[in-house]
């Protein structure tokens, strides 16, 4: 008894002591004039932060669910969603001379119906699910050289324009989906991001011609059933990615960011030649994508878009599991000045993606974890633009599919399947969205 009242005195004590110090120094605190130098700060380390964010409001028509019972497609009703479609909070800096940052947070799909004929995941708790999008560290080793910065973090690899196009950044209303085909073809999952080391850079040879180059070593860590793990088996991801630029570039300066629409302020022609490879992991022996890009940019009109081949294959006993397929995308916008400095910007855009249509074929890219089937998407959109980071767009959507020999019910492509991973057949839709980046 005597040890426990002891104990709680010298407690008791510990807490005044600790107590009165706080009063003194808060007392202290205001007879001094503090002013916390928060821009003197953010210019020693050049912090720079950025708000960005898609709203959607949409209405689809004739989708429909695939009915066991019956064996058939049937109708949902169409409906009307509205959803956050994109959020991202990004701060950046550069703490040191040739050192820099930048660390992005997204909220994606909040208010997402899984009927609804937009593409991605549903993110319809309370409050939505906050995470990191991205998040890396880079080094310029040669303060007067741009042929070698050194990237290091949570990032997407360096294949595919689309899926290295910021979305924010897109002409039409929704990305091209076919970067989520070879985003999920080469990393696993559809936001596209892995950790990994990027090394790249650019040289601007004569005022008509300029490169860039990046070499990528990544481990994706999707492709398991094991959590968090490669799985049993495990073999880094090396992506690799040459652009020649005609004409001006598409920044004066190397990034691994991109973006489509310049506004007139570039003339210039990039074409690009992109490719991947992974060994063997617990779900192929082999995994490659081979893929070409471009983009045109010559007074108002803007082209771009991209095509990728995918190859897997798997040694099961004596059998060789194989699939192969090809995706990509074209799109064509063109800015219409208009008196109050605000461009109209129509836009056309179509997806492709050809996958195996035999019913052997795709029995072997179901056994491997590929798609099948043909997917496609036309986009006819308009562009309100108020200022190049704020724009107010409207769309029509069509969505098409082609089951090839396979019974209905499957979901081996994204027009065959949604979020909760039902079967569908995705309808069309009609969209209006506000986009801006602050």
């Amino acid at each position: 008894m005597i040890k426990k009242l002891t104990y709680l005195v010298k407690k008791s004590i510990i807490v005044f002591v600790f107590f009165m110090s706080l009063m003194v120094n808060f007392q202290l605190l205001g007879q001094v004039d503090v002013k916390p130098n928060y821009k003197s700060f953010q210019d020693k380390y050049k912090l720079k932060t950025s708000l960005g964010f898609q709203l959607w409001s949409t209405y689809t028509m004739n989708e429909k669910r695939f009915d066991e019972a019956s064996n058939s497609y049937v109708n949902v009703d169409d409906r009307w969603n509205n959803q956050l479609r994109r959020s991202r909070l990004s701060v950046s800096g550069q703490p040191y001379p040739g050192l820099s940052f930048k660390l992005t947070a997204s909220l994606d799909l909040v208010g997402r119906d899984a009927f609804a004929a937009t593409q991605g995941g549903n993110n319809n708790t309370s409050v939505g699910q906050f995470g990191l999008w991205n998040m890396y560290v880079r080094w310029k080793p040669f303060a007067n050289s741009d042929l070698l910065h050194i990237t290091g973090g949570f990032q997407p690899p360096q294949i595919g324009r689309e899926s290295i196009t910021g979305a924010l950044n897109s002409t039409s209303f929704e990305k091209s989906w076919s970067q989520n085909y070879l985003r999920r073809s080469i990393v696993g999952v559809g936001s596209g991001r892995a950790m990994g080391v990027n090394i790249g850079g650019q040289k601007k040879v004569n005022q008509y011609f300029s490169f860039s180059y990046d070499l990528g070593g990544f481990n994706p860590q999707a492709f398991s059933n094991v959590n968090n793990s490669a799985g049993i088996q495990s073999s880094p991801l090396f992506v690799g990615r040459l652009a020649l630029y005609f004409g001006q570039p598409e920044s004066e300066r190397y990034s691994t960011g991109h973006k489509i629409n310049y506004f007139g302020k570039r003339n210039g022609l990039t074409l690009a030649l992109a490719g991947s490879r992974q060994g063997r992991t617990d779900v192929f022996d082999r995994n490659e994508a081979l893929g070409f890009d471009w983009l045109l940019n010559y007074g108002m009109l803007n082209v771009d878009g991209e095509w990728t081949f995918f190859s897997r294959n798997k040694w099961i006993e004596e059998n060789n599991y194989a699939s192969h397929s090809s995706g990509g995308y074209l799109r064509i916008g063109y800015n219409i000045e208009l008196s109050n400095q605000h461009f109209l910007e129509p836009v056309l855009m179509i997806v492709k993606f050809n996958g195996p249509l035999s019913s052997t074929a795709q029995n072997d890219a179901s056994i491997i974890n590929a798609f099948a089937g043909n997917d496609e998407v036309i986009d006819i959109g308009l562009n309100y633009h108020l200022n190049p980071k704020l724009k107010i767009s409207i769309t029509y959507t069509i969505n098409q599919g082609e089951l090839g020999e396979s019974l209905p019910g499957a979901t081996f492509n994204n027009y065959y399947r949604n979020s909760n991973k039902q079967a569908i057949e995705r309808g069309n839709l009609l969209g209006f969205a506000l986009v801006g980046i602050f």
